[in-house]
């Protein structure tokens, strides 16, 4: 073995002693995973109330964190396949990380419906006794489907060998899948008539560009980041090349937006414009541009710019916006469905919580409970890729050190 075979297996297998920085990192974690536990346990045991959701507000935090991982969990996969399929080897260094990220991130979302039903134990009956005619049992069809993909494909590989002909399969296989499970998710809101701003045939396409978008720049920061702490050789080009991408992901999205919002802004009609003048002008305006300019604008032109892309620091922190721009327009996509009222004769509806009379109009805040489940599941997904990482992707051996 030569002398830099030797160096990286041994860089390789420092990086997996545990040092000081590292037991900070676990103890994080742990902390995140307690507080979660505990936050999900307090509201199994007192039900929904402990939240903020009302009887007109019935969706909110939890729904966004399972449109956002659903979504996050995309590129990852899309880009590898999407590379493999085309012939390409750009991005072969990524193959590994890549699927880690997208099988935690759909891991993540699966449990991230949970606290959402209330009755959390009785999710066994869509396994025993589905409805198929309910698309939440679609979603979580597809979503095992994906998840069983991400595995496989991470099994092929981390084999001495992985060999090519599989790869190709699984990336024949993945592309449509990882369309499908957007598009369900996209579909359990776009088949709810009652939610006009929700009814509309570009909310799939919408789904699926916003998710290639976060994550392909979640895919980017990790593959950063593990750079950064680690000796993981990843070439400069391959943050230039996700970066072009994203130039290009960003445009198609922001232009599915666009397009959404011209036609139902031009219809005129008020079951479409008061959701767009909350979003404009209303209670979500400061949330919708700074979408609009931090999620979009200012990423968009550190992608686009060569000078900018080329500087690793900025491609990160443009991701990283992008990243927060996708969270925020989950948010602004359920959220005005939410508070438009169903009822609009007085009294409303009763809204549901102790205290609270009839009403057509709530204002959603979510409670520490909702906050501390969340932290429960980005905690689980962040264990989930450091184990992984440190598992798969950094060097374990001599001979894989020595690979190229």
């Amino acid at each position: 073995m030569n002398t830099l075979a030797r160096v990286a297996a041994t860089s390789g297998a420092a990086e997996r002693r545990v040092g000081g920085p590292l037991i900070a990192w676990y103890a994080l974690l742990v902390a995140g995973l307690l507080l979660g536990l505990y936050a999900f346990g307090y509201q199994w045991a007192n039900g929904l109330t402990v939240t903020g959701l009302t009887n007109a507000v019935t969706w909110g935090l939890y729904i966004v964190m399972f449109m956002f991982l659903v979504g996050i969990s995309a590129g990852g996969l899309i880009v590898v396949a999407g590379a493999e399929l085309l012939g390409t080897h750009r991005f072969e260094p990524l193959n590994r990380l890549a699927v880690i990220v997208s099988g935690t991130a759909i891991a993540a979302a699966a449990v991230s419906i949970l606290p959402d039903l209330g009755r959390p134990q009785m999710a066994w009956q869509m396994i025993v006794s589905p409805q198929l005619m309910s698309p939440l049992v679609w979603d979580m069809g597809v979503i095992t489907v994906y998840l069983t993909i991400a595995a496989i494909d991470l099994w092929i590989l981390t084999r001495p060998r992985p060999m090519a002909k599989a790869l190709r399969v699984m990336a024949i296989v993945s592309l449509p899948v990882a369309v499908l499970v957007h598009s369900v998710t996209a579909w359990i809101f776009g088949f709810l008539v009652a939610r006009p701003f929700w009814n509309t045939a570009i909310l799939a396409p919408l789904f699926i560009s916003s998710a290639l978008v976060s994550g392909t720049a979640l895919v980017l920061v990790v593959a950063a980041i593990v750079r950064r702490v680690s000796s993981w050789s990843l070439p400069d080009h391959v943050f230039a090349d996700l970066g072009r991408l994203l130039a290009w992901f960003v445009a198609v999205d922001f232009f599915l937006l666009l397009a959404e919002f011209v036609t139902a802004y031009t219809s005129q009609t008020d079951y479409h414009l008061a959701p767009l003048e909350m979003l404009f002008g209303g209670r979500l305006a400061p949330l919708f541009w700074a979408q609009i300019t931090l999620g979009v604008a200012v990423p968009f032109v550190v992608y686009v710019v060569p000078a900018l892309r080329r500087r690793t620091s900025l491609l990160v922190a443009a991701a990283t916006l992008s990243i927060l721009g996708v969270f925020a327009k989950r948010v602004n996509i359920l959220m005005p469905g939410m508070y438009e009222p169903q009822v609009s004769l007085a009294p409303g509806i009763p809204l549901g919580r102790p205290g609270q009379g009839f009403g057509i109009d709530d204002l959603y805040v979510p409670s520490w409970v909702e906050y501390g489940v969340v932290v429960g599941i980005l905690a689980f997904s962040a264990a989930l890729i450091t184990l992984g990482v440190r598992r798969w992707v950094l060097p374990a051996d001599p001979d894989e050190a020595a690979r190229p």
